[in-house]
């Protein structure tokens, strides 16, 4: 289970998701909540694809970056001795 509290957000994001309508600009919320914090890819369809698509990279970089540092985070607290 990821224990991932939080992620980025970015403003490119909001602009690209702020002229949709409430319930593409919903789904998109949701399915970038659902890969950013669960890991979960959602299944989406017409312009929210679109715009998800191009957004997903970001997540995924920004996941594996994380991921990178708990790993060396785990090995330092390993290493140290108190």
């Amino acid at each position: 289970m990821n224990e991932k509290e939080s992620f980025v957000f970015y403003r490119s994001f909001f602009e690209a998701l702020s002229d949709l309508k409430d319930k593409d600009r919903l789904r998109l919320y949701d399915a970038i909540c659902e890969l950013a914090l669960n890991e979960n890819d959602t299944e989406l369809t017409g312009i929210a694809k679109t715009i998800f698509t191009l957004i997903k990279p970001q997540i995924l970089a920004n996941s594996e970056r994380y991921k990178n540092g708990k790993k060396r985070w785990e090995t330092k607290k390993r290493n140290h001795r108190f």
